[in-house]
């Protein structure tokens, strides 16, 4: 092709035909230019067809991790829903001492339930990076309201663990016999001694104590089932983009 288009231009120079030539000139560069456009456009067509590709795929691994946050969000309402019942009930007690304890839920008061959601571990760096920014400001403003959640996580947890366990081991509440004599029949299991546990019902400071754990874990409880509905709004949301 080369050749030929330098034989032309031989066979104009030869001919003296130098205005004809500097046409030929010109129109060759125009179709070289024109050559490199298209090259070019279909380079960033190509570019823009892999990129979009890389991103339906990140989103779709998005409602993945989100579908299995929820199920772990929802583990964990359950559980929640559990420990407050039985506080208000230990409250309940403690004002009413006619009242009747369930004591092989007791245990359930040293215990709290997690929070550990994937999504944003696995994702907050590409979704900052993502073209769209309707659905980047949608995911970057669901890891928000995560971040919420998990600040008042931390306080539900610290007054468990910094509070109540101790507590419980000082006043001698926990009940070694049944981590063996009961291995065998989980209905007998009975991790808390229930008499120490109605004595220490009239003492001011446990009292207080089951006061604070009632207020952190009902406000746990409530971010999380606002956040459980947002997971659900936003998968919605990301399944009609990639649609």
């Amino acid at each position: 092709m080369f050749k030929f288009f330098r034989n032309i231009r031989q066979s104009l120079l030869m001919k003296d035909k130098i205005t004809k030539y500097y046409k030929y000139a010109f129109g060759e560069i125009v179709l070289v230019v024109i050559g490199i456009l298209i090259a070019l456009s279909i380079n960033n067509w190509n570019e823009a067809r892999k990129n979009r590709i890389e991103q339906l795929i990140l989103i779709n691994n998005i409602i993945e991790d989100l579908r299995l946050d929820s199920i772990h969000i929802n583990k964990s309402l359950s559980e929640v829903g559990n420990q407050k019942r039985l506080v208000d009930d230990l409250i309940s007690k403690s004002l009413d001492n006619e009242k009747k304890l369930n004591y092989q839920l007791i245990g359930l008061l040293r215990f709290s339930s997690d929070f550990r959601p994937i999504s944003q571990r696995n994702h907050s760096v590409s979704v900052s990076n993502l073209d769209d920014e309707f659905i980047r400001e949608l995911l970057q403003g669901y890891f928000i309201e995560e971040d919420k959640v998990l600040d008042i996580f931390l306080e539900y947890v610290d007054i468990i663990h910094n509070k109540i366990r101790p507590y419980l081991s000082e006043t001698g509440m926990h009940n070694l016999e049944s981590l063996y004599k009961y291995k065998d029949n989980e209905s007998l299991h009975v991790p808390l001694h229930p008499e120490i546990l109605e004595e220490q019902l009239k003492n001011i400071k446990f009292q207080q104590l089951l006061y604070e754990r009632r207020l952190k874990t009902d406000s746990f409880e409530n971010l999380l089932g606002s956040f459980q509905l947002q997971n659900e709004m936003l998968i919605n949301e990301l399944k009609q983009f990639i649609e």
